[in-house]
């Protein structure tokens, strides 16, 4: 490629580049599940686990940890998919909108237990509900629905994963479905209102860097091979490459018949000039790659050498050549 810049990086979508907050999270959930299984802590998580309500330390454990390892593990996935935000709007932002959600939860669960019948009370939900589900208002709201497919009946989308994995988690139990609505709440009240504007002082952030940034913060992503940079294998990423390449063949057809881009004209334009060369049959020449088409699709990144290949093949078709270009990688 000309231009490694103007080519959406597949790995970008990996890793925690940025996002350190979301990597500690993930690295507390998963490891204080795993500890709770381990026979010498067993007996202390289970005593959290079924007597939290007459002590505010059991109380708040209860709600950092996860018992079983379905919701361990959906939670896992969800705060993979979430921690766009926190490269969005920063790490100091992130955890402020986390521990504000927490906190709200946490005392709505314990304000409403009074109020509800005892198989729905939100705090016989263990686990961190409250900081993990209100992210899902964000996600609705601002997360761009990218492409879809009907899967029958039912449409399919980028965005139905997470909330199929969301409903796993919510749905495990009456008072998990009371703990999810209160989440819902929770999250409309921060990430809708100027809450979610506040952010933790920049010393907060400068400690934990100075302490643990060795090992929650993740280097950038490395670049993959030129032949590799066109490979992406996700599908927002040939949605936008496509468009982009698309884009820029109807500039380049644009500047080649001088006509607007999009324009019924240039399709007029190109039928009558091919209707031109047809008028007077000859006898077949070897095809030679038109230098405008050559020159177009360079500047788009393709090899000098794949492109007049392509355009040899497409017997001087732009549309085609282009085609075969993408086709081929």
């Amino acid at each position: 490629m000309a231009s490694s810049g103007s080519v959406i990086n597949q790995y970008t979508n990996v890793g925690f580049y940025k996002a350190p907050v979301s990597k500690t999270l993930m690295l507390i959930v998963g490891s204080s599940h795993a500890a709770s299984h381990v026979p010498s802590f067993a007996p202390i998580f289970k005593k959290i686990f079924t007597d939290s309500s007459g002590n505010i330390v059991r109380l708040v454990a209860s709600k950092l940890v996860f018992p079983d390892t379905r919701s361990t593990i959906l939670a896992l996935f969800l705060i993979y998919f979430f921690r766009i935000f926190e490269r969005r709007c920063g790490s100091l932002r992130f955890t402020s909108n986390l521990l504000m959600s927490w906190l709200m939860g946490l005392s709505l669960d314990v304000l409403l237990t009074p109020a509800l019948p005892d198989s729905w009370s939100p705090l016989l939900s263990p686990g961190p509900l409250s900081l993990v589900l209100p992210l899902f208002v964000p996600f609705y709201l601002r997360i761009p629905l990218t492409s879809s497919a009907q899967f029958g009946p039912v449409p399919v989308s980028t965005k139905s994963l997470p909330y199929l994995l969301g409903l796993q988690l919510a749905l495990h139990s009456p008072a998990t479905i009371a703990s999810t609505l209160v989440s819902v709440a929770v999250g409309l009240v921060v990430h809708c209102t100027s809450l979610g504007g506040l952010v933790l002082p920049g010393a907060v952030g400068k400690l934990f860097r100075s302490t643990l940034g060795w090992f929650i913060e993740s280097g950038p992503p490395s670049a993959p091979p030129a032949s590799q940079l066109m490979g992406a294998t996700l599908e927002i990423q040939r949605t936008q490459q496509a468009e982009a390449m698309e884009q820029q063949l109807l500039r380049a057809r644009a500047r080649q018949f001088n006509v607007p881009v999009g324009g019924r004209q240039m399709r007029l334009d190109e039928m009558w000039a091919q209707g031109a060369n047809i008028r007077a049959p000859q006898a077949p020449a070897p095809v030679q790659p038109s230098p405008v088409m050559v020159q177009a699709l360079t500047d788009m990144g393709f090899p000098r050498q794949r492109v007049e290949q392509a355009l040899t093949r497409a017997n001087n078709d732009m549309e085609q050549a282009t085609n075969f270009l993408l086709q081929d990688m």
